[in-house]
């Protein structure tokens, strides 16, 4: 993607669809964290994958506010369309959650959120807009999520699939934290 200049206005229309986009897939893993709560380990997995997205949505009202006070124009590595696009996904994966979904469907639902041009989309906001610590610590617990995501994946399928997307995430994202930390 091509940085390009984008203005207050439409950067702070990119935070806040994304911030609602954090809050649909948070409310996503909620009801993972319901529909398998008989299981202890996976009940508390999603849980934990719903407050990291919680604090996803934090850091965007945060990012909002620092935009509030910045009074820049930011260059962005983004488009409409990613954001259209990420839309569509998460809101086709929130409507896909019955109560007898699979696990390995479960699963295959988180990758795709995870996977999805939002996480993108937030990185490269915090990217823009924070100082190198505060990006290491957003892509140190991206890369944690996605390792955890991986490791229950593992520990719960017996999808070599699922499990290599998983791992592609996760290589994909410290890839990212590596040639940002360079740049």
């Amino acid at each position: 993607m091509d940085a390009s200049v984008v203005n207050i206005d439409k950067i702070r229309a990119l935070v806040r669809e994304a911030r609602r986009l954090e809050a649909l897939s948070m409310s996503v893993y909620v009801r993972l964290g319901q529909r398998f709560r008989s299981d202890g380990e996976l009940h508390q997995f999603w849980m934990s994958m719903a407050r990291h997205e919680a604090a996803h949505v934090g850091a965007l009202e945060l990012l909002e506010s620092m935009l509030d006070e910045s009074g820049l124009e930011i260059a962005l590595p983004t488009s409409s369309d990613h954001i259209e696009a990420a839309a569509r996904l998460i809101e086709s994966v929130a409507c896909r959650i019955t109560p007898d979904l699979s696990i390995d469907d479960a699963f295959a639902m988180a990758i795709d959120l995870e996977g999805g041009e939002l996480e993108d989309l937030v990185l490269d906001l915090i990217h823009s807009l924070t100082d190198q610590a505060q990006r290491d610590q957003a892509a140190m617990m991206l890369v944690h999520d996605l390792s955890d995501l991986s490791l229950m994946v593992e520990k719960y399928t017996r999808s070599d699939e699922l499990l290599a997307k998983a791992d592609a995430l996760v290589e994909h994202h410290v890839d990212r934290r590596e040639r940002n930390r360079h740049a």
